[in-house]
């Protein structure tokens, strides 16, 4: 099943490059949570279980759960 990813916290750009760049090289959440964890040694990565979705949503914490954006920042969810 294909993915996406929703990255928190989405301004922290060296963050959102490194979940882009490995990404395409894993194939469930424990194996992009574990390559994160090199550099990130707090992230969490887990999978949102919803039956009858036909894209499979990842949810990708830096700092192991939800951090309230940074006030000011256009491009947080």
């Amino acid at each position: 099943m294909s993915h996406v990813e929703r990255v928190n916290p989405r301004e922290d750009v060296d963050f959102v490059a490194m979940v882009d760049r490995l990404t395409p090289t894993v194939d469930q959440p424990r194996d992009l949570e574990a390559g994160l964890r090199d550099v990130y040694p707090s992230a969490v990565v887990r999978s949102r279980d919803l039956s009858g979705e036909a894209v499979e949503v990842w949810y990708v914490y830096r700092d192991g759960t939800w951090v309230p954006p940074t006030p000011g920042d256009e491009t947080s969810d």
